[in-house]
């Protein structure tokens, strides 16, 4: 796309460095948009909340595809010498399982949760894969996701922290915008979990609800083409600034922990 700023990619070594990277994807820079995407990253951007959450900082957080999991943030809190319930308690969480719900909530009532609050960190899970639906017209999930970034940039633009969070193929990403980083990432072991938060229809607090180098591929267009669901992931990845890009490793390894490789992506000034 003409004149758009170009990633400026940081490679980190180990998990104390993607703990790092992690905190500075819940600080994007005044109207900018952040983002966690690719394998693991619900359950990375989880364990990040758990840290400005146990400080007293509120979060609200919109959970598309029923991708949070109360379970991560508590073992996070108590790895930081907490309870394991107080962070909990300081998150407000609504459910949108469609792409039209998600636009509701983004557009109508995310402002409002989040003045109610006092709380300037708004996570939202799962928005790409909310858009998957092949029962929702390929053109009126377009329309749908427009009005849902042009939502999230004026929160972004008064001040709120917007943070996107969604699963997708980090690797054709990176092999797309940055193919001499495809073989080059860092490797960091996160423990596996599953979801087992149940839903509920308002924002509310949380302890209310139960529950080398590759050779590039043809380049993509920057934008969904017609009929391609997972363009929508892609268009994210390129728009979050910074972004952080998870890609499982070694998925036939049999062991007590499962591997990503990740990358963070800047825009250069």
């Amino acid at each position: 796309m003409p004149g758009r700023a170009t990633h400026t990619p940081v490679v980190f070594p180990s998990a104390a460095d993607i703990e790092r990277a992690s905190a500075l994807c819940l600080c994007p820079a005044p109207g900018n948009l952040a983002g966690f995407f690719g394998t693991g990253a619900h359950r990375l951007a989880l364990r990040a909340l758990a840290r400005p959450l146990l400080a007293g900082e509120p979060v609200v957080a919109v959970d598309g595809g029923n991708r949070f999991d109360p379970y991560e943030i508590g073992k996070a809190e108590r790895a930081l010498g907490g309870s394991g319930e107080v962070a909990l308690s300081r998150i407000l969480i609504s459910r949108a399982f469609t792409c039209h719900q998600m636009e509701a909530l983004l557009a109508r009532r995310l402002g409002s949760a989040l003045d109610r609050s006092g709380a300037r960190i708004a996570v939202v899970f799962g928005l790409p894969e909310t858009f998957t639906d092949a029962d929702v017209p390929f053109a009126e999930a377009c329309r749908v996701f427009r009005n849902c970034l042009s939502a999230l940039r004026r929160l972004a633009a008064g001040g709120a922290r917007v943070v996107l969070v969604g699963e997708g193929d980090a690797g054709e990403v990176l092999a797309e915008e940055i193919p001499a980083l495809a073989a080059s990432p860092f490797a960091t072991g996160l423990a596996a979990s599953r979801d087992k938060s149940k839903g509920g229809p308002r924002f509310v607090p949380r302890r209310n609800l139960r529950g080398s180098a590759a050779a590039a591929p043809p380049r993509k267009p920057a934008v969904p083409r017609s009929g391609d669901r997972a363009g929508f992931f892609r268009h994210l990845v390129r728009i979050a600034d910074p972004c952080l890009l998870l890609r499982r490793e070694g998925e036939e390894r049999r062991t007590t922990q499962d591997f990503w490789r990740g990358t963070l992506l800047q825009r250069k000034t």
